[in-house]
């Protein structure tokens, strides 16, 4: 148990956000990424879609062995981790968008969340505002389609990302909002471009790291931490064709890796 691996999945690139804090925090786990580029992006899709491509992934990584799972991923936290932990027995942390901490935080009274619709208009997204937000703080939620799709693509820097992170900012400059929430892992590689076009002052919130956090506290409950002084390794597995996405997953991961296409 201890030396087997954590799985880790997202609809696209974008949860090596969750994954480099995980990698931070316990560098002896070996990391098994799934990314699944073929189905992606998960934010309009149904319920039932989404539900259906999480039960799949999480049976191709116990295949292959994980004695934890990440959902990293807030559109499929918010679809489909109740269902997940309805039938696996592995435990399983998924990520949610950091309203507790940004309310707390708020000295306007009033925050921003960026994230995917299908994320903003789920039950837990709205349970999640009602309690930790309530009607003391102002939760101005912007879906912002388009933006994972200029991560995937690695254009950053882009005129038509700049524009697109400008427009998804307007809302939250109105309202005074001190504090903004990234509410899906793909926006955390955006973050300096976001801190650039936000207003002076204003906080950034990436929940990676309190994911990470997570994983390690139900990993020791279960006495599954490696502790021993193996130097993790990383495999990552990507539905369809896995070269087409070499190039921007080494410029997300920051090191050459190692590749496997997943056809189903």
């Amino acid at each position: 148990m201890n030396k087997a691996p954590v799985g880790v999945f997202d609809s696209g690139l974008g949860g090596l956000s969750v994954m480099k804090a995980i990698r931070s925090l316990m560098p002896n786990e070996d990391l098994l990424y799934f990314a699944d580029c073929v189905y992606a992006p998960y934010g309009d899709r149904s319920s039932q879609y989404i539900i259906e491509r999480s039960e799949s992934i999480t049976r191709e990584l116990l295949l292959r062995g994980v004695k934890a799972l990440v959902v990293a991923c807030n559109t499929a936290t918010a679809t489909a981790v109740n269902d997940l932990r309805a039938k696996f027995s592995l435990p399983i942390i998924g990520i949610e968008p950091a309203v507790k901490p940004a309310a707390a935080a708020s000295k306007t009274r009033a925050i921003g969340v960026l994230a995917t619709t299908r994320t903003l208009t789920s039950e837990r997204y709205r349970d999640l505002v009602k309690r930790y937000a309530q009607d003391s703080i102002k939760v101005v939620s912007v879906p912002c389609p388009g933006l994972m799709e200029c991560v995937e693509a690695g254009a950053w820097e882009s005129p038509h990302t700049l524009s697109l992170i400008h427009k998804y900012l307007e809302p939250i400059r109105r309202a005074n909002a001190d504090q903004i929430v990234l509410g899906c892992t793909h926006y955390p590689f955006l973050t300096k471009q976001i801190q650039a076009l936000a207003p002076a002052g204003i906080t950034i919130i990436d929940p990676s790291l309190a994911v990470a956090k997570e994983l390690r506290h139900r990993l020791s409950l279960i006495d599954g931490l490696n502790e021993t002084d193996h130097e993790g390794s990383e495999r990552f597995l990507i539905s369809g064709e896995a070269e087409n996405h070499r190039s921007v997953v080494e410029l997300l991961w920051n090191r050459p890796v190692q590749l496997e296409s997943i056809r189903d």
